[in-house]
């Protein structure tokens, strides 16, 4: 947090014990938070809370009474990905701003426009939008924008991940993802032969975008995020500088060219085999991913040419700097590394270092991991301080006007464009020395501002003409103005009206004309990836003895193109995907007429916000998918006052589902047909040709017909395999 504020943010974005997504980092208890949003707000620096999982009913309750006591802590806003609870907030707070955090997987303007219309004042972009994207959102939205600049990048759309839950039981939508993408994979073909490719082929490069400051600054983005939750103290802070600085140059300038020494310092401090511009020019590719290994590489420095026999020395041949004290990994057929612990300059160019203990030969890569002099600077910037106390460099400017009456009375008002009014103190009365004082020894003292938050910008001075004040009185005096402006700039949100009161927000929140509980009728859905498959199934007889009725879900935008094609005696539901973005939204827009003729009775599955909205609004029934990520009974109020007739619940509550399960989306496009993970577990990488994005399911089992009975028989009224 220090770190942070010390290095230029504008605003910092932290969790705290309970409800957000990084539930296992070194988050903020309560008197932590409270006095990091008061350190904050003395700099000018804006503070927003992580309240970004899904939420079971359960939890709603204590969930909207831990939002009220951020409200009372001063937090600026809250990032949301619970529609829900953002719902029970917007009305037990309505003075509460709102973002809605990259896990709501909103990636047009058809999205943004109803998180604005929803009280989102500002939306987190997914992380997949080229520029153009974001130009196109930003100059057409009355919502704020933000979007990723810097660090890691999920190669799924975040907030439509189910891999960490599905195979380890740790739901990145409830705050405890696992990472899987991290991990190696085989990857196979068709015919399920091995390919050459990555070892890792679902961990991307981290996202860097300082090149690109000023274009996002001109397509109207509002805040540029930097991905720092798991990351160091000094990452923090040697990326937040330099970001800092070249924004600050793009305003001054008009332009920049980044320096090799801060392009290299980036790297040094963290970057898994380089970085990646992400889409910001469009789909990478390929150059996306890091390859063979999916954590901090390092700078490479040189190479091995021997290791010392009987000795935990080796000699490399140095093409950029080395020091004792820097991390150093040597990467071959296995890792090893250390701090340099010995280092020896030797003839003939070579340099000899220690203590490297593992195997090495000769041609092996030397990377520098950390170095010691770049972490002795970070530090500087936040070490030995607190939030009350140390040498800062974070200081808001104070204009101060100082008096003295003709009966003896000091008075001083300060000005900081931070606060809304000006803070005015007095003292004394007090006896005065004979002789006037010295008005330069009275700004002097004035201006000892010290380790306070602040520095005197300018001090007036009047009404000393015949007055000797003492330093100590001015002393006191500043003193009792700077704690007072200090209590002004951290001064709490009054309680006011808020209501935590789960029961009582629910049945205000329940009271839409026209909403009323949705009655759906028992029915198995077959959902289908594609249409090949959807045109090569045969129903078992079995499902004819359900007591359900059988449902076929197709993709829209092939349903709408083989529309002639359909059997009658089959009921199809058309469904949008969570994820259309591109060629299925260009289908999808192109046939949206034929859909909802097609879709008048029958209705459509939709599985992204922005859809939902428009067949709606065009008078179609319109189911909720699974894309939305409906978890508790508020959220699902939500979606059918925006005209949903009724919602499946998210994958979250679905334990491992039947069939091929959904566990990824994704704008990247894996090699091969199939992935293997080490516990031997099958991936299918399901690729069509309506879709830009790629869907990653769970190898199909077979469906066990007494489990589908068992699940009516528990009174489920929608079931579905997914195949």
């Amino acid at each position: 947090m220090i770190a942070a504020v010390e290095n230029g943010a504008d605003a910092v974005y932290l969790g705290g014990k309970l409800f957000n997504a990084r539930i296992n980092a070194g988050n903020f208890n309560d008197e932590e938070l409270k006095a990091a949003v008061d350190f904050a707000h003395k700099r000018g620096v804006k503070v927003y809370v992580t309240m970004n999982t899904l939420m079971k009913d359960e939890e709603l309750q204590p969930a909207l009474e831990y939002a009220a006591f951020l409200y009372r802590a001063g937090a600026d806003a809250l990032i949301i990905q619970d529609l829900g609870l953002g719902s029970l907030i917007g009305r037990s707070m309505p003075d509460f701003p709102l973002h809605l955090s990259t896990q709501g997987s909103v990636y047009d303007l058809r999205g943004a426009e109803a998180a604005y219309e929803l009280g989102y004042e500002r939306v987190v972009l997914a992380r997949e939008l080229s520029f153009e994207e974001i130009s196109h959102i930003c100059a057409n939205t009355s919502a704020e924008i933000e979007v990723f600049v810097h660090g890691a990048l999920c190669i799924c759309y975040s907030g439509q991940c189910q891999m960490s839950r599905y195979f380890g039981g740790r739901s990145g939508n409830r705050g405890q993802c696992a990472q899987p993408c991290r991990l190696p994979y085989k990857t196979l073909d068709e015919k399920g032969r091995l390919l050459e490719t990555f070892k890792y082929p679902l961990s991307p490069k981290d996202l860097c975008t300082v090149d690109h400051l000023g274009d996002l600054v001109e397509a109207g983005v509002e805040s540029l995020k930097i991905e720092g939750r798991m990351k160091s103290p000094e990452y923090v802070a040697v990326v937040t500088s330099i970001y800092r600085k070249y924004l600050d140059l793009y305003y001054e300038k008009g332009g920049y060219t980044v320096s090799p020494e801060d392009r290299s310092a980036l790297e040094q401090i963290f970057n898994r085999g380089g970085f990646t511009e992400g889409y910001f020019d469009g789909n990478p590719g390929p150059e996306l991913m890091s390859g063979s290994i999916p954590k901090h590489r390092g700078v490479p420095v040189g190479e091995v040419v021997k290791k010392v026999q009987g000795t935990s020395l080796i000699d490399i041949r140095l093409y950029g700097p080395l020091t004792l004290g820097d991390g150093v990994e040597i990467q071959s057929r296995e890792i090893t590394g250390n701090v340099v612990t010995y280092y020896k300059e030797l003839k003939g160019g070579l340099t000899r270092i220690g203590d490297i203990k593992g195997k090495v030969q000769r041609g092996d890569r030397v990377f520098r991991i950390t170095s010691r002099e770049q972490l002795k600077q970070a530090q500087q910037t936040f070490s030995h301080k607190s939030y009350d106390e140390g040498k800062f460099l974070r200081k808001t400017p104070v204009d101060m006007v100082f008096g003295c009456s003709a009966e003896g009375l000091l008075s001083l008002e300060l000005k900081s464009p931070l606060a809304s009014e000006a803070v005015k103190v007095t003292a004394g009365p007090y006896d005065f020395g004979e002789g006037a004082a010295d008005v330069q020894r009275v700004r002097k003292a004035l201006g000892k501002t010290g380790n306070t938050p602040f520095f005197a910008r300018r001090i007036e001075v009047t009404g000393l003409s015949d007055k000797n004040i003492q330093v100590s009185s001015i002393n006191d005096i500043r003193r009792q103005g700077l704690k007072s402006l200090e209590e002004a700039l951290t001064r709490c949100r009054e309680d006011g009206e808020i209501r935590t009161d789960l029961q009582q927000a629910e049945a205000e929140g329940a009271g839409s004309p026209g909403r009323e509980d949705a009655e759906t009728a028992a029915r198995l859905e077959i959902y289908f990836y594609d249409w090949d498959s959807f045109a090569a199934y045969h129903t078992p007889w079995w499902m004819e003895e359900l007591p359900a009725e059988i449902v076929f879900l197709l993709p829209a935008a092939e349903a709408a193109a083989r529309r002639d094609e359909l059997d009658p005696a089959r009921k199809v539901i058309p469904y949008v995907t969570s994820i259309s973005k591109g060629e299925e939204d260009r289908r999808i827009e192109a046939s949206f007429d034929i859909l909802c003729e097609m879709c008048a009775e029958t209705g459509i599955y939709a599985g992204n916000l922005g859809w939902l909205k428009a067949f709606s609004e065009a008078g179609v029934p319109v189911w909720g998918d699974y894309g939305l990520n409906v978890y508790n009974r508020r959220t699902w109020q939500v979606y059918r006052n925006l005209g949903a007739r009724d919602c499946v619940m998210s994958l979250e509550a679905m334990g491992d589902g039947f069939g091929s399960f959904p566990l990824m989306i994704s704008e990247h496009s894996p090699e091969g047909a199939e992935l293997v993970d080490r516990k031997k577990e099958k991936i299918r990488l399901v690729k069509r040709d309506f879709s830009d994005q790629v869907l990653l399911a769970a190898r199909s089992a077979p469906v066990d017909p007494e489990r589908i009975k068992a699940a009516f028989a528990a009174g489920e009224k929608i079931v579905r395999i997914y195949t």
